[in-house]
């Protein structure tokens, strides 16, 4: 009687009720798939191991600002007039990621403006005994960056410009005395910082040089630079996708990936890896207290010291109602204290980091590397966090904030991160997923528009 009263009924009823009987199993399909997203129960070990490994995997094919398009550099590259016997060195790049990266991608722009193929860059390394001292020794450009990444992405976007390899090449290539400093193309501070200005200045310098024959394969040492390009003059795509050559070694970023995996298992969080940005899952803090920045002043200032910085992340993770914050700090005794005072907080919260989230055998490797090496991972993970804090004198920092705000750019949504600091006070940027604690009139100027995201 019941199936024969069905047939009886209308098409436009029978799909409805199709409807209203499936939503509910789709719905918590759904729900379960955002609680166990790769492999079935996780009773068995063959499942487990599975599930992390498409977990990292997915992790790793993510980045914050994707796709890449090198369609916008190459437009760029088309304008310039290259110079195939020109190759530019950078002589002495320095620090952290936060400014070798700024180092490097400044380089790579003055060489694409002069048309001079380049030397791959590489860079100075800090002292493991003395982390203030970043003049210690040499390391490669694949001791922080992708290489395969960026000879790929380079050879599509600027197929001009030839890339030398020190190690290969030093025999043929003895540079011209003295480093060139190049002028400045901040031509918001300066409207006379143009490109035919800069172009210029570098013809001088070399003919002022006796030893430049421009017909003979000539190397310039360039000195370094940080965020001395207008960025925000140049064409929305170039400034997007340039620094999206550089892209963090992979084997640096897979353990970046297994700290995630292990915080999701650890401490019950549902993170879909291939969400750019995940919402609701963890709050990322930088606590910038090392014996570097102590001696640089740093904790001085009333807005960036322990106490400020450990009350402020607590407070924006509980403003986001976020228990669990991943601690990117090299000091290892403000770690713990942080942990103590974030547990005896009412709510408690949960602070962990990089070394509790390893497994004995990777967290070794991770020991094996050196201090700005390791915080690498730090910086991976925390560009993916739901909700980031840093201080404002941190390159570090403000770097993982530029980038995830162009995220919110591509996501269309427009919010001026600048305005804070006309609304609270000790603040200098926060777009909502990212807060910059402190002010500092010199970063505040060169950084909003000479770092490339």
């Amino acid at each position: 009687m019941a199936i024969q009263h069905l047939k009886d009924k209308s098409p436009s009823f029978l799909a409805a009720l199709l409807v209203l009987t499936l939503a509910p199993l789709y719905f918590i399909s759904y729900q379960y798939r955002l609680v166990h997203p790769y492999g079935g129960s996780g009773t068995s070990k063959d499942d487990d191991a599975f599930s992390s490994t498409d977990f990292v995997r997915d992790w790793l094919s993510t980045h914050v600002v994707a796709p890449f398009n090198p369609s916008a550099l190459a437009t760029h590259c088309n304008l310039t007039e290259w110079h195939p016997n020109l190759v530019f060195n950078l002589e002495n790049a320095n620090g952290g990621i936060g400014n070798v990266r700024g180092n490097t991608l400044d380089f790579l722009f003055f060489a694409i403006e002069a048309g001079a193929s380049i030397i791959l860059p590489g860079r100075a390394t800090r002292s493991e005994e003395d982390i203030s001292n970043v003049w210690a020794a040499r390391g490669t450009f694949d001791s922080f960056f992708d290489e395969e990444w960026f000879l790929h992405t380079m050879a599509q976007a600027f197929p001009q410009m030839a890339i030398y390899k020190l190690e290969r090449h030093h025999k043929m290539l003895a540079p011209l005395p003295g480093n060139y400093l190049p002028r400045s193309r901040r031509s918001d501070t300066d409207p006379s910082n143009t490109k035919q200005a800069y172009l210029e200045h570098l013809d001088h310098w070399l003919k002022e040089n006796p030893n430049f024959q421009p017909e003979n394969l000539t190397l310039v040492n360039l000195e370094r630079t940080l965020w001395d390009i207008d960025t925000r003059s140049l064409p929305l795509g170039f400034r997007r996708n340039f620094g999206q050559i550089l892209r963090i070694n992979p084997t640096i970023r897979r353990l970046a990936g297994i700290v995630v995996l292990n915080l999701a298992i650890t401490f019950r969080h549902n993170i879909n890896p291939a969400s750019a940005i995940p919402r609701k899952a963890f709050y990322g803090a930088h606590l910038r207290t090392e014996a570097d920045a102590k001696g640089a002043g740093w904790l001085n200032d009333g807005y960036s010291n322990f106490s400020a910085q450990t009350d402020a992340y607590i407070a924006q993770a509980l403003k986001h109602n976020l228990r669990t914050i991943y601690v990117a700090s090299g000091n290892s005794t403000d770690l713990e204290l942080f942990r103590v005072k974030a547990a005896s907080h009412r709510p408690p919260l949960n602070v962990t980091s990089k070394f509790d989230l390893l497994p004995p055998n990777e967290a070794a490797a991770l020991r094996e590397l050196s201090w700005d090496q390791q915080a690498l991972v730090d910086y991976e993970v925390l560009q993916r966090c739901s909700v980031f804090g840093g201080i404002v004198k941190s390159s570090f920092s403000y770097n993982i904030a530029i980038t995830r705000d162009q995220r919110l750019e591509d996501e269309g949504r427009v919010i001026d991160p600048w305005g804070v600091m006309h609304r609270e006070e000790g603040v200098a940027f926060d777009d909502g997923v990212s807060r910059v604690l402190g002010r500092d009139a010199w970063h505040e100027q060169r950084i909003p528009r000479g770092m490339w995201p």
